[in-house]
């Protein structure tokens, strides 16, 4: 009979423990206790929405950017080369059939490929890349390797062969300066995470660049 009463008080006990342990939770000293077990969690409060709430899309990675914009940057070299030797084809001219040629190859296809880089890490993100340091790393980059394959190793651009080859190794490396250098200068966003104790302030988080030491 003792050992029957046994269950039952122990029940009651845990019982009566939660209870004041809930109760005590309304004074200020526990008051972080009530906040993390009862009410939403505090990071989803400063963010607007909880997991489950959220339905917006994640930001594109890296890894992606640069697979798509490799794909930009092969057909940006090819259309550059391409258009330049159409408009060169034009005039009788060395100096005035050399203009177009070498704005055709080394303005067009950085230029392209910077765009659609931006269009596509900026469609779900407004704002989270520039345009001007990524086009200038692009620019270098393309510029680079026109005058090596054209003075150095003398692709025969005529040449189907050595015209993928080029374009292939030119769009890689300018979708690698754009990308590598739109992840260094990329805009961070800041955050707020409002604070439910009186008499402290709410804590802003910001990029440590913007952080003055």
């Amino acid at each position: 009979m003792t050992k029957l009463l046994v269950v039952p008080l122990a029940f009651a006990l845990c019982a009566s423990s939660a209870l004041a342990e809930s109760r005590s939770a309304h004074l200020l000293g526990d008051a972080p206790k009530l906040l993390l077990g009862a009410s939403p969690r505090l990071l989803d409060a400063a963010l607007g929405a909880s997991d489950d709430d959220c339905h917006c899309q994640p930001r594109m990675g890296y890894g992606e950017l640069f697979a798509k914009t490799s794909a930009v940057g092969l057909a940006a070299s090819t259309a550059g080369v391409l258009i330049g030797a159409g408009l060169g084809a034009l005039s009788n001219n060395l100096i005035a059939a050399a203009i177009p040629v070498l704005l055709a190859n080394l303005f067009l296809p950085p230029v392209l490929t910077v765009l659609a880089a931006m269009l596509m890490g900026n469609w779900d993100s407004p704002g989270r890349f520039g345009f001007w340091l990524p086009v200038l790393g692009a620019f270098v980059v393309n510029a680079a390797a026109y005058v090596l394959a054209s003075l150095v190793f003398g692709v025969a651009w005529t040449n189907p062969v050595a015209l993928l080859l080029y374009t292939l190794v030119d769009g890689l490396l300018m979708s690698g300066a754009t990308v590598g250098i739109m992840a260094l200068a990329e805009k961070k966003t800041t955050g707020t995470v409002a604070s439910f104790v009186p008499g402290v302030s709410d804590t802003t988080f910001v990029p440590l660049v913007k952080v003055g030491l």
